[in-house]
């Protein structure tokens, strides 16, 4: 009732609210005047009440395009484009619309919005405007540093000569391409004849560009399943690799401002070796020093011998198996082995000196159950009695009394319903387990005991100011959140062009000197000793309210 009443008390209020066109008339000249006199703060106060719909006469139109120069002028970018938005939605056959796209393009191309600044561009038909409708696409276009982007935008808007003048210009001045970009290059040099077009210097700089980096530059090829394609959207199967990518090209960027030169070149390899020959032919990894991937077996193999030939560093970021690292100097794992997790739990419960005594559960999967019998033998080993080793299938259950501590691994949030089950049968030993055990977004920290110890290669102390000031401003880059992949492309990268930065000769010399933690976003890396593997596996706890690290 109270909700109706204010309703129409509003109604009736902005009835009786209405200016007659002649009073209309005397507020816009005078939002004009103020407009004009660069009081914006005020002439938006005047325009606002003017911007209403329900106005009928021809000065409306006039109002908000002129508040929305005002907020334009004010620096409201955002306020402006939603003005020019209504302007074009309500009075689309105004005598004035075409003026109004060329302002409103102009403050897309300006925040990056390339795509709605050429849709906008593109609804324009008048052909006193076309010098400078030109003159914008020149202006702008050129800016756009990232080939992934005009190429996308090139797919878009077919019909933009200068899109296509600047992704071919891109694409020769890149020592890496894929198979599609060189075929893409040839068929836009021929559909534009752009053969007097695209020469061999970088235009906007006006020097040389000999299509080589220098010697200087450390160039890592990133072999991953990007599914590059015209038009393919980025699939969830995928979508890690771009948030890795996205991390890693912040890291280009930092190692740049550290006087670091690294570049990155994305190669589109997926699960079969003639994706990575096809580049191995046209002498792309020519120079390269480091290769980061590929991921899938049947790649990975041309690409190792090829590795070892050429003394390119390898890295693997994501899988942790130690046989991708046998017998090789130059490969090296990002994540712990299982054998090495084992290693370093059991180190942690010695130097408790806690009982020798350990119960292993572990998932359904091939993983859970290789990683629970690396444990059990690395366990006995050390004389340690396995009092029970079997499979947990997330229902209720029997605990047996431990004395010494639990051991478990899964997925699917199983390690949750062990903890149910271990709270029913009132168990008080500790238990390890491997964070991936638990969804966080399903069961949260709210059942985790004061026992519980995480193996959490992937941990992120989220209090560190480092990684804030990386949130905030991969936020402004990308308008999302990162995610464990964005850390790790973004450590990868760091790490690697440190290590790398005073040539491979002193390579290995930095990598034997210890463990590097303090500026890293996850816990950071050990491959001293020789190791191929990252030495470093975090062992975290929840206190009640945030987690923190307790052994490496």
């Amino acid at each position: 009732m109270k909700k109706g009443l204010l309703l129409f008390f509003c109604t009736c209020y902005s009835a009786m609210g209405q200016l007659g066109d002649q009073s209309y008339l005397l507020e816009y000249k005078k939002a004009v005047q103020l407009f004009a006199n660069n009081q914006y703060e005020e002439a938006a106060k005047k325009f606002s009440p003017l911007c209403q719909k329900s106005y009928q006469n021809p000065i409306v139109p006039y109002a908000f395009y002129y508040n929305a120069l005002n907020a334009k002028n004010k620096g409201n970018l955002y306020q402006s484009r939603v003005l020019f938005r209504q302007l074009f939605e309500n009075y689309y056959d105004w005598e004035k619309i075409n003026e109004a796209r060329l302002i409103y393009a102009d403050i897309n191309f300006s925040e990056n919005y390339f795509e709605e600044a050429l849709k906008t561009l593109e609804l324009i038909d008048d052909k006193a405007l076309e010098g400078i409708k030109t003159e914008m696409l020149q202006t702008f276009i050129p800016k756009i540093k990232s080939q992934s982007t005009l190429k996308d935008l090139y797919f878009k808007f077919p019909g933009q000569r200068e899109i296509a003048v600047n992704l071919v210009r891109k694409i020769q001045q890149n020592r890496f391409n894929s198979k599609e970009d060189l075929e893409i290059s040839d068929m836009l040099t021929n559909r534009f004849r752009l053969f007097d077009k695209i020469q061999d210097k970088d235009e906007s700089k006006g020097e040389e560009n000999p299509n080589k980096t220098s010697q200087e530059s450390i160039d890592l090829a990133v072999l991953l399943p990007f599914n590059f394609g015209p038009n393919t959207a980025v699939q969830d199967d995928y979508r890690y690799v771009y948030d890795l990518f996205q991390g890693m090209k912040m890291a280009e960027e930092t190692l740049a401002v550290d006087g670091i030169s690294l570049k990155l070149h994305a190669f589109d390899i997926k699960k079969s070796k003639a994706e990575f020959q096809n580049f191995e032919r046209k002498g792309s990894y020519a120079g390269v020093d480091v290769f980061v991937g590929p991921l899938y077996a049947e790649t990975n193999q041309v690409a190792s011998d090829f590795a070892n030939l050429h003394n390119i560093i390898q890295v693997h970021p994501i899988s942790n198996n130690l046989d991708l690292v046998k017998n090789k100097k130059q490969t090296y794992l990002l994540q712990p082995s299982y054998d090495l997790q084992a290693k370093k739990t059991l180190d942690y419960f010695s130097e408790k000196n806690s009982r020798k005594t350990a119960s292993i559960y572990f998932g359904s999967s091939k993983k859970d159950s290789l990683f629970a019998l690396i444990y059990k033998n690395q366990a006995i080993e050390r004389g340690y009695k396995i009092t029970t080793f079997k499979q947990f299938n997330g229902l209720l259950t029997k605990l047996l009394p431990e004395t010494g501590h639990i051991f478990f691994t899964g997925d699917n949030n199983l390690g949750a319903k062990l903890i149910q089950s271990y709270n029913k049968n009132k168990l008080t030993c500790e238990i390890s387990a491997t964070a991936s055990s638990f969804s966080w977004d399903k069961s949260g920290t709210q059942n985790f005991t004061n026992n519980l110890i995480l193996i959490y290669p992937e941990f992120v102390q989220k209090e560190k100011e480092i990684v804030k000031n990386f949130e905030k401003k991969y936020f402004e880059k990308t308008s999302a959140l990162p995610n464990y992949f964005s850390y790790l492309g973004y450590d990868m990268v760091i790490y690697f062009g440190k290590m790398l930065k005073d040539g491979k000769s002193i390579f290995s010399i930095n990598m034997e000197s210890g463990p590097y933690k303090d500026e890293y976003l996850l816990s950071g890396f050990d491959y001293s000793h020789s190791q191929n593997e990252n030495g470093i596996v975090p062992l975290v706890k929840f206190n009640g309210e945030t987690f923190e690290e307790i052994y490496r």
